[in-house]
């Protein structure tokens, strides 16, 4: 069944259904004040960080779903009938319902017995408030008299406490009202509080939630919209509600606009002189304007034509717009993962920066040293860390010996050399950032030696990198206790690091690093090689036994994803086993809606395994399509220059392709989600954990830097394309350290690799060189 569809010129998600299988969401904010908007209107609000600075309360895994949210209820006075224009919580069944999921806004829209209405929800220039603009028309002939009620559920700004220490929390917090303001705040602070604020003239408003709805009542049939009045309530203890009650006539064909604002401030006097300019409606939609253009702005740095429709789609707007949500947020706040322990993924950030570094290379600098700021003077880093505290945080993985994981500071590795290839900006390898000890100094250049260094020091019987708490497979927790356990991709990730740290190295002409981090891989390589081939795949693991994961003598487990695409990615693999790998992929792993991650998965827990074996059997890295580790296969398969496959592979997880599967696939269609229920599952095709996931960037980066082969280079922009066969060719437009590529690429003979000739500006050359800033370069690639 279809819930929906893509609006390719407004560059929306058009659902046109309010049942969606799940609440099908989108983010508000750009990093700082940001928010969550569901199809319905449900979802919860927060500034700079989720847990430590929430500003609404969501009820997660809740009954009914998606509760509470951003409501806006219309009264009938004449009737007493009331409803919301995006359907929930009233559920009152609309004449017509659509919701428009754009770049960092939302737009609900519903009509009711003769009167439209619309709301719209998105945060203004990067303010530290939203606006919802709200608009009601009269479509019928004759006068209508209705009541615009608001409602915002204030939460705790400690997410955690908010739902732990309920007595406290309902005993401090305060709700206030003046002047068309309503503030909320704990009782020990005076200038800094949540508020909610409107430019209409109000008949009445409440600031105590249980005035607003009432004993024994809901959202869905809250008092004071039944009654047609709120309470004036104050609200000296409980829980708070931005809610007001607006009086509106309309004529025939009349319609009236008015602006609601939720948001944070420091400064509880300069609320009303941030927010005036916003009250009006002509500002408000002002500001829209802008946000579309700064997001316009964003995608265009990279557009391109293939043949593949979906592709475009996704590669022109919907996958870059997810780039840079993830970015933002990481993995810590979605209707998954719930703003409240997890913080900012140091490896999941450190992958996200791979997705936007051609379009906000300057914004993934700054993070990548807050990464690094939380690395360890021997090397090893925080798992996570919070934006607003800049606490550290271990995650769960349990804790036997190591208090690590074997690949998060290896990944920094990556991020800074995708960086200075964007940039050529060689001089951050010069900067000083402080470690996590907030004393000890180091240059970025002397951090990423530590964080090889950390690796090579810490080894095991098989001469690879010790497995630590889990690697880039949280769940796969082999340290039992003797600190033995091994980890084969963590070795092939490091084998990757080296290699990009010799690259480094090389440019800079530091003889002695060059050879110190070649040797380091040589190692390494030795090492997988005698220690992990099974004839037809790479192992993966090493228990705290000695015991293998990943071989044809494992009952379960005989086969996993990761050490097969890393050993190419690697280059640690001869050709000849590279191609038995990849084939290997295709024969046992291989499905139609994606590739799983282990096969034949674990039947029963095992201690000794760890979390991988809590799931049941295809169920995330225990047999599920976890669709993160899916385009690595994508590069493995372009490195072999195998088009064809890598492009099967692309499009069988392409979520536009099941948009009408969607009963089955149950998530978003216009996104990618972070796990698919895999073959040897009842379930079978079920998505989950859609938005904040690394299959993002690494679909982005598959797609855009391997399958149409546009990379970025120290002195130069290389086009080598690994394409299907059946492909005429395409055209990009790349804006690359300033100047825009225009890039066409034509395939006269059918081929998947291999570039003929490189035409730029009419002159044939042997390379793409980079060009002044501000300039224009017609670049041909002949196949």
């Amino acid at each position: 069944m279809q819930y929906g569809y893509f609006d390719q010129k407004a560059h929306e998600y058009v659902i046109t259904r309010p049942d969606t299988p799940t609440p099908w969401i989108n983010y508000i904010g750009s990093g700082k004040y940001g928010g969550i908007v569901s199809n319905t209107g449900g979802g919860y609000s927060f500034h700079k960080d989720p847990r430590n600075r929430r500003l609404t309360r969501y009820r997660y895994n809740n009954v009914p779903m998606d509760r509470p949210g951003r409501y806006i209820y219309i009264r009938d006075v004449a009737t007493g009938e009331y409803w919301n224009p995006g359907y929930q919580p009233v559920q009152r069944k609309l004449d017509s319902y659509s919701c428009r999921h754009g770049m960092g806004y939302t737009v609900l829209e519903g009509e009711y017995k003769a009167i439209s209405s619309q709301v719209t929800y998105f945060v203004p220039d990067d303010m530290d408030f939203e606006i919802w603009l709200v608009k009601v028309k009269n479509l019928g002939h004759a006068p209508r008299s209705l009541q615009i009620f608001s409602y915002s559920e204030f939460c705790f700004w400690d997410a955690v406490k908010d739902q732990q220490n309920v007595d406290w929390v309902q005993q401090i917090n305060q709700g206030r009202y003046e002047d068309g303001i309503i503030t909320w705040h704990p009782h020990e602070y005076k200038n800094t509080c949540s508020f909610f604020a409107t430019s209409e003239e109000i008949n009445s408003y409440d600031t105590n939630l249980e005035s607003f709805i009432g004993k024994y009542r809901s959202e869905a049939n809250p008092i004071a919209v039944e009654m047609g009045a709120c309470a004036n309530s104050i609200s000296y203890r409980m829980n708070g509600v931005g809610a007001f009650c607006i009086d509106v006539n309309l004529s025939p064909n009349e319609e009236r606009e008015m602006i609601f604002i939720l948001g944070f401030t420091e400064n509880k006097a300069s609320i009303r002189n941030d927010i005036s300019k916003y009250l009006d409606v002509n500002e408000a939609k002002a500001a829209f304007s802008r946000l579309n253009k700064s997001w316009e702005e964003y995608i265009n740095k990279v557009q391109v034509q293939t043949p593949d429709d979906d592709m475009n789609l996704f590669l022109n707007v919907w996958n870059q717009y997810q780039c840079k949500t993830t970015f933002n947020w990481s993995r810590f706040v979605s209707l998954y993962q719930l703003g409240l322990g997890r913080g900012m993924g140091i490896r999941d950030s450190a992958q996200d920066t791979l997705g936007v570094m051609h379009s906000i290379p300057s914004e993934a600098r700054e993070l990548i040293k807050k990464l690094i700021h939380c690395q360890y003077t021997d090397g090893r880093i925080y798992h996570l860390f919070f934006p607003l505290t800049g606490e550290g945080g271990f995650g769960d993985a349990p804790v036997k010996k190591f208090d690590w994981y074997s690949d998060d500071h290896l990944w920094l590795i990556l991020a800074v050399n995708s960086y200075i290839k964007e940039t050529g900006d060689f001089e951050f390898l010069n900067c000083s950032i402080l470690y996590n000890d907030d004393t000890t100094e180091a240059t970025v250049m002397e951090h990423l030696d530590n964080a090889m260094n950390f690796t090579y020091n810490h080894k095991g019987p098989n001469g690879l990198a010790l497995a630590g708490r889990a690697d880039w497979n949280d769940t796969l927790n082999l340290d039992v206790g003797k600190g033995i356990a091994e980890s084969v991709f963590s070795s092939m990730l490091y084998c990757r690091a080296a290699l990009e740290m010799v690259e480094i190295a090389k440019y800079m002409k530091l003889e002695q690093s060059v050879e110190k981090y070649t040797n380091m891989y040589e190692e390494m390589k030795k090492a997988i090689n005698e220690s992990s081939w099974d004839g037809e795949w790479y192992k993966r693991a090493f228990d705290d036994e000695g015991n293998v994961l990943g071989s044809k003598e494992n009952e379960f487990g005989k086969i996993f994803i990761n050490s097969q695409s890393w050993a190419i990615i690697s280059l640690i693999a001869s050709k000849e086993k590279a191609k038995i790998c990849l084939e290997s992929v295709n024969k046992y792993l291989n499905t139609k809606y994606g590739i799983v991650s282990v096969y034949p998965a674990y039947k029963e827990f095992d201690e000794s395994k760890g979390g991988i074996t809590t799931y049941p059997p295809g169920a995330k890295e225990n047999g599920g399509i976890f669709l993160h580790t899916n385009p690595w296969v994508m590069i493995a398969e372009t490195i072999m220059g195998n088009g064809d496959m890598a492009y099967k592979y692309y499009e069988q997880i392409l979520p536009a392709r099941r948009n009408n599967d969607a009963d089955l696939l149950e998530v978003e269609p216009y996104v990618y989600c972070q796990n698919v229920l895999g073959k040897e599952h009842p379930q079978f095709g079920i998505g989950r954990n859609s938005w904040l996931t690394g299959t993002s960037a690494w679909n982005y980066v598959a797609a855009t830097q391997y399958i149409l082969g546009i990379r970025p280079e120290y002195e130069s922009l290389t086009v080598d394309p690994c394409i299907p066969s059946n492909w005429k060719g395409f055209k990009a437009t790349r804006e690359f350290r300033g100047c825009t590529y225009n890039i066409e690429v034509r395939n006269p003979d059918g081929v998947c690799r291999g570039v003929k000739r490189i035409i730029v500006d009419g002159v044939e050359t042997d390379r793409i060189p980079i060009k002044p800033k501000g300039t224009t370069c017609d670049c041909l690639i002949i196949m």
